[in-house]
């Protein structure tokens, strides 16, 4: 569909992507609490990078942990690349392939948290010591008998990792 559009649209579509995105509330106290208790956060969108970056500027996020996909303004229309694509292990022919980022980035060791909401973030979501779900996500959850915990805003996500701690004795 970005193929479609003018090249010459982009500061225009991006004023409109910041203008109508909502983070959901708690975001930013979500990122502190990461920060505070060194957990790497990783952010992995179908998005596309001349807008998902505009959007979390306003998040002190290193953009080396922003995976999206890419674009290339280049040429007459918008052309829509893909950095991250499946490596051997996966066969979903993803755009943007989280379970591929994630395999690249975890060690064995490392607990992994999949907080998500769509469709998209189901095959990662098989592959998480715990998933944190709304939406389409909490469905395909209950679908493929995963457990889940189930979130509306990024409090509850600070709650459910706090109650880890306290089940677990120890930090996330």
């Amino acid at each position: 569909m970005f193929g479609l559009l003018p090249a010459s649209c982009r500061e225009e579509i991006t004023s409109f992507s910041i203008n109508t995105a909502k983070i959901r509330p708690g975001f930013r106290e979500f990122i502190q609490y990461c920060k505070e208790r060194n957990i790497r956060l990783l952010v992995t969108s179908g998005g596309i990078d001349f807008f998902v970056f505009p959007i979390l500027s306003n998040f002190s996020l290193s953009k080396q942990d922003i995976y999206c996909n890419a674009s290339d303004f280049s040429g007459k229309h918008i052309q829509i690349l893909w950095p991250f694509p499946c490596d051997v292990q996966c066969s979903n022919k993803c755009g943007m392939c989280k379970p591929s980022i994630l395999r690249s980035l975890a060690f064995d060791d490392s607990m992994k948290i999949v907080i998500g909401d769509s469709i998209t973030d189901l095959a990662v979501a098989k592959m998480a010591d715990l998933v944190i779900a709304r939406d389409f996500l909490v469905q395909k959850c209950k679908e493929h008998s995963l457990h889940y915990e189930e979130f509306h805003s990024f409090f509850d996500v600070v709650t459910i990792l706090n109650q880890m701690n306290d089940d677990w004795g120890e930090d996330v």
